[in-house]
């Protein structure tokens, strides 16, 4: 046995008892945060926006959007007709110790035309990528897996664009099982810089394919962690003589998070009102009208709360808001919680380890019948001996 649970076991016991303790003093701090949320909402338009003037680039938070921030939409009828597209990818990283140096990119999607009686169509799209340029970036380091994540999004966004172009049928709304803000552009490293660039105008460019289509998209973002809305509320419950790096660092609210506050807030199948991604990220989104914009919805599944994004031209066109609000709600409803679109285009994307040793093993067929050796690292035959949970005699 590796792992020693006598030495384990009392460290999982400190670790639930400092939970249950963050949990209460939680549950102290939510009425704070509800009032701060009923205070923000007396503030005028031009008063919120002095203080995020104030605040600056120092701070990071939710900016609100022209509905108020404290209303709540209940659910819009759901259209009788409805095409849902869904996608989802996963990747097999590149491995030294593998028996070659590759990587792939799998995409699954399938497409429902709700109402119609037909049965969803469903595919995968896998990539395997061996060349140089896709392996090496011009100064001959190793592709990194921040960029192959970054590829495997703008991917998931291509096959919707496509799969929208292919189906005609409106009202259409396209889903992806993430935010829609492409943050591998805030994660790399500035040698990385331009290949970032090309994959996030590409991203970019499916999101002006999307919108010209006239179809809604989406981005579920299932047990979200931010806590943009919550900065946005601290911020409102501060005179602007009182912005300080200081002030804004003391959040009343740490350890809280948006998805507790709309919990209380939202009743069953209600969404909020829409806040605009404050990240500088999308400054790069504004300049093409793609600035992402989220709100939280309440699935109506044992306080299920998903923060859901979309582009402005989303956030903007009252119908195309609608029908992302009861399409979701509907797809949620099915499953207990999570858009069953999503879920099938997950299972389709995944790429089992029975699927990547197959693979491997084809691989090395092919190397042979090219006569060169197909041998994994030492390094690698050795973990294999070890996960085959044998002893080895010294």
């Amino acid at each position: 046995m590796s792992l020693d649970l006598a030495t384990v076991i009392p460290q999982v016991e400190q670790m639930g008892r400092t939970l249950a303790e963050r949990q209460a003093e939680a549950a102290r701090r939510l009425p704070i945060a509800q009032a701060a949320l009923n205070g923000a909402a007396r503030l005028s338009s031009d008063e919120l926006q002095a203080r995020i003037a104030r605040a600056g680039d120092r701070w990071r938070g939710a900016l609100p959007s022209a509905e108020p921030i404290d209303q709540t939409y209940s659910p819009p009828t759901h259209p009788a007709r409805l095409t849902l597209v869904a996608a989802d990818g996963s990747q097999i990283y590149p491995d030294r110790h593998a028996v070659a140096f590759y990587y792939v990119i799998n995409v699954g999607s399938i497409v429902i035309h709700h109402g119609s009686g037909e049965a969803p169509v469903v595919n995968t799209r896998p990539d395997v990528h061996f060349e140089d340029n896709d392996l090496h970036d011009p100064e001959g380091g190793s592709i990194t897996p921040a960029l192959i994540n970054g590829l495997r999004d703008a991917a998931e966004l291509d096959e919707l664009a496509g799969l929208v172009e292919q189906h005609p049928e409106r009202p259409c709304l396209a889903l992806l099982d993430n935010g829609l803000l492409l943050w591998l552009a805030l994660q790399v490293r500035d040698q990385d810089r331009r290949q970032v660039d090309r994959i996030l105008q590409a991203y970019l460019g499916h999101l002006d394919r999307l919108r010209s289509a006239g179809a809604a998209v989406a981005g579920y973002i299932d047990r979200p962690r931010s806590s943009d809305v919550l900065a946005l509320l601290h911020l409102a419950m501060l005179e602007k003589e009182q912005i300080t790096d200081e002030r804004l660092r003391a959040s009343p609210f740490r350890g809280l998070t948006d998805r507790s506050v709309f919990a209380r807030f939202l009743p069953e199948g209600h969404r909020s009102a829409t806040f605009i991604e404050g990240s500088p990220l999308n400054r790069d989104f504004e300049k093409r009208h793609h600035r992402v914009g989220f709100f939280y919805l309440h699935t109506a599944a044992a306080e299920q709360i998903a923060r859901i994004e979309v582009p402005e031209w989303v956030s903007q066109d009252p119908a195309m808001m609608d029908l992302v609000h009861t399409a979701l709600l509907e797809q949620a409803r099915s499953t207990g919680g999570f858009p069953y679109p999503l879920v099938r285009a997950h299972e389709l994307a995944v790429i089992t380890q029975n699927e990547r040793r197959e693979f491997d093993r084809s691989l090395s067929g092919v190397l042979q019948r090219h006569g060169m050796q197909a041998r994994v690292s030492q390094k690698a035959l050795t973990k294999r001996w070890t996960g085959d949970h044998k002893r080895h005699r010294v």
